[in-house]
């Protein structure tokens, strides 16, 4: 005789998933190891397993553990789709739209992935509710016991790591070693999240430079020809800060601090460059 499950218990199962099943807290991984980990999912092809990308942390046990945990974190924040062990991790569309951003605009993109992201909804609730909007980081350490039932003690600690990173990074909250806090941006975009309204991405406003003519396209005065890290030549420009203005018989001159990417060994370096247009 064939024993059925009462309708009851089904629906019940149901309604009441794991919290393993509804979500993974991503620990160990620094925002720098998540942007990192992106890269290199892009670098292989946007699909790759483990053994395929593992070394590109370094060679030691702990660099794959590195990396895995990096992955983890950006398939936690929908930058890599989800994963499964033994199958290949997969950069999502979000993954793709993120790495071809200026730094800015992935800081934009992230804040709501971060604040939206349901493995820290009591975390950043409480936060919210806190008189000051901070937390002493112990006390969001001994807090991940009441997000997870499995946390266990001795790696608790990694959670808050990982949740201290991102979330100063992309400006949604701040981190000063001891104490993390919502930041104005960061509560009014909670506040939206939790009323279930859709949070658009805004990149952060900078003041410009007093006199900075508009930034047009021009040749740069300078070539970066080797990685100083590997000595290779394919990087990329990651980033552009405009340092200063210079204006004299009738140009204007943009100092500009290049952050680029290399596609050699996957670390990012620095030169000082300069744009040249001429005044109206």
């Amino acid at each position: 005789m064939t024993n059925k499950s009462s309708p009851g218990k089904k629906a019940e199962e149901t309604e009441k998933p794991t919290l393993v099943q509804k979500f993974s807290i991503p620990l160990g991984a620094s925002i720098e190891d998540v942007r990192r980990a992106i890269r290199i999912l892009s670098d292989s092809g946007g699909q790759a397993r483990m053994g395929e990308i593992g070394t590109s942390f370094g060679t030691k046990p702990s660099d794959r553990t590195q990396i895995g945990w990096a992955l983890n974190a950006a398939v936690a924040f929908g930058l890599i789709k989800p994963h499964r062990k033994g199958t290949p991790y997969i950069l999502s569309d979000d993954g793709k739209k993120f790495l071809g951003l200026t730094e800015d605009q992935q800081r934009a993109m992230l804040s709501p992935k971060f604040l939206g992201f349901e493995g820290y909804k009591k975390i950043l609730v409480a936060l919210k509710n806190s008189q000051d909007r901070s937390l002493k980081k112990q006390a969001i350490t001994d807090m991940w016991l009441q997000v997870r039932d499995n946390v266990k003690l001795g790696t608790r600690r990694y959670y808050t790591t990982t949740f201290a990173s991102v979330g100063a990074w992309c400006g949604a909250i701040t981190d000063t070693g001891q104490t993390c806090s919502l930041t104005p941006e960061g509560e009014s975009a909670l506040t939206q999240i939790l009323k279930g309204e859709e949070v658009k991405p805004t990149a952060p406003s900078r003041k410009p430079t007093e006199g900075a003519p508009p930034r047009l396209p021009t040749e740069l005065s300078f070539q970066a020809t080797n990685c100083p890290l590997c000595g290779k030549t394919e990087f990329d420009i990651e980033n552009e800060e405009l340092l200063n203005t210079v204006s004299a018989d009738g140009t204007n001159v943009l100092i500009i601090k290049y952050t680029f990417y290399c596609r050699g060994c996957r670390g990012t370096f620095s030169r000082i460059g300069q744009h040249t247009i001429k005044a109206d």
